[in-house]
């Protein structure tokens, strides 16, 4: 199948009158493009066992970090990062203050290593109260606080840093903590919460947790016409490798949420009027389809527009992604839950969707036709946009796609009775591993 897929892309100006035309800057797309790694890994901290759900002050407790992959793969080949830092963060839900407490670490350093070993940091850590004069710092029984492990940025790349364009260092402050092991690969920290205990109660729970958080700093490139600012803010997200697919941060809804607020999104003109007015436009709504465990929800939400916000998952998979709205501000959007198909649930039958998002939803090109089943059975209500971020894995996915945008894909011989005839397929940009894909109605 033919995938001569030209090496640069930008969006088009729309065709059409329509006022609800939404798009990304093509020229901000290309810059991130050109500018991001080809290559580029975006790798996370792990814990590799669980901590104790709650520990007691002064109880020592054990720790095993290992470097993955976003599938939860252990990395090999790479050179192992020097050092982790490990310090205690407030709970941004609990009024006691951290500097109450203090962290006693003993890391073990990591052995050297093999192209073919992985790297593993094992550390012993204690919480104390600071003051010794106050042996119950902690009042009145427990409190929540948050335990912080990021890698200290190496030593040969501190002078790089400096020489490093502006997208690297702006991927950088979106991944908040995270630091660069060479020219290609960033290291997402993790934050865990701890229960903290003043004294062993009869009902002390032994049970451990492998739970943890990702965190990622909001930010927007100024803008001469004001539209979408977005306030600085720091977002939470909650995972678990243990759990299903949509239990955990992606790399395709990373480098989406990059694009979203780094590219100069364009909101539709009735958008930007009704801002400007103060008149709301109904049950517009922005929709994302496989929202997983809700990064680029999360991003999305903080948009200043007056859209009704609409994100979905698997039914098994809603709880997380509701939870994460709702940590971090974002108690309007609703989240359904939702299989693909032609049938919609009656929450977006009675919605106006104008834009369809997706991340890292065809992985498996035999799902493609169920998904487009549902882009079929909501452009039959309105006219739809989608905005796909697709990371290059396997070899038909990627082969398909770039066909379709290339405009090579025969549909009755590649994909008999295929939907994707419905459909015109645009490349708007590469970054990185992630490929971003505009699809838009054909009119058969």
């Amino acid at each position: 199948m033919p995938t001569n897929a030209p090496e640069r892309w930008r969006s088009k100006p729309s065709e059409s009158n329509d006022v609800s035309r939404f798009d990304f800057d093509g020229d901000k797309l290309i810059a991130l493009q050109e500018n991001l790694p080809t290559d580029l890994q975006l790798l996370r901290l792990r814990l590799r066992f669980g901590l104790p759900a709650r520990i007691q002050v002064g109880q020592k407790f054990r720790g095993v970090v290992d470097l993955v992959n976003e599938m939860g793969q252990s990395t090999v080949g790479l050179e192992t990062p020097e050092d982790l830092e490990i310090a205690l963060a407030n709970d941004n839900n609990s009024a006691f203050g951290v500097d109450q407490l203090a962290l006693s670490v003993e890391k073990k350093t990591p052995t050297a290593r093999t192209k073919q070993q992985q790297a593993k940091w094992v550390f012993w850590a204690t919480v104390r109260s600071s003051s010794s004069s106050q042996p119950a710092a902690v009042d009145p029984n427990e409190v929540n606080v948050s335990l912080r492990i990021q890698m200290k940025q190496p030593r040969q790349t501190l002078d790089k840093l400096k020489e490093f364009d502006s997208p690297r260092r702006l991927l950088q402050q979106l991944c908040e903590g995270s630091a660069w092991l060479n020219d290609q690969v960033l290291v997402l920290p993790l934050q865990v919460e701890l229960q903290v205990a003043n004294a062993r109660t009869s009902d002390d729970d032994v049970s451990t947790s492998t739970v943890c958080q990702r965190l990622f700093q909001t930010s927007l490139v100024p803008d001469d016409r004001k539209q979408n600012q977005v306030e600085q803010k720091l977002l939470v997200i909650e995972e678990n490798y243990g759990d299903a697919m949509g239990s955990h941060v992606w790399d395709a809804s990373i480098l989406l949420s990059f694009a979203m607020l780094q590219a100069g999104m364009t909101l539709p003109k009735f958008a930007e009027q009704s801002v400007s007015s103060g008149v709301p436009e109904g049950n517009q709504a922005m929709l994302e389809l496989g929202s997983g465990c809700g990064l680029f929800a999360t991003v999305l939400a903080s948009l200043q527009s007056s859209f009704q916000y609409i994100f979905t998952e698997k039914p098994d998979s809603t709880k997380r992604l509701r939870a994460n709205l709702l940590r971090n501000g974002s108690s309007s959007a609703l989240v359904l839950p939702l299989e693909w198909g032609p049938s919609l649930p009656s929450g977006l039958q009675n919605s106006d969707v104008r834009v369809v998002f997706a991340a890292d939803v065809l992985y498996n090109w035999a799902a493609h036709e169920a998904l487009l089943a549902t882009l079929d059975s909501l452009a039959q209500q309105q006219p739809l946009q989608v905005f796909l971020a697709h990371k290059r894995r396997g070899k038909a996915s990627a082969e398909n796609l770039n066909a379709l945008a290339s405009g090579t894909f025969n549909s009755p011989t590649d994909c008999k009775e295929c939907r994707w005839q419905h459909w015109h397929v645009e490349k708007l940009a590469r970054l990185g591993r992630i490929d971003l894909f505009r699809l838009d109605q054909r009119h058969l």
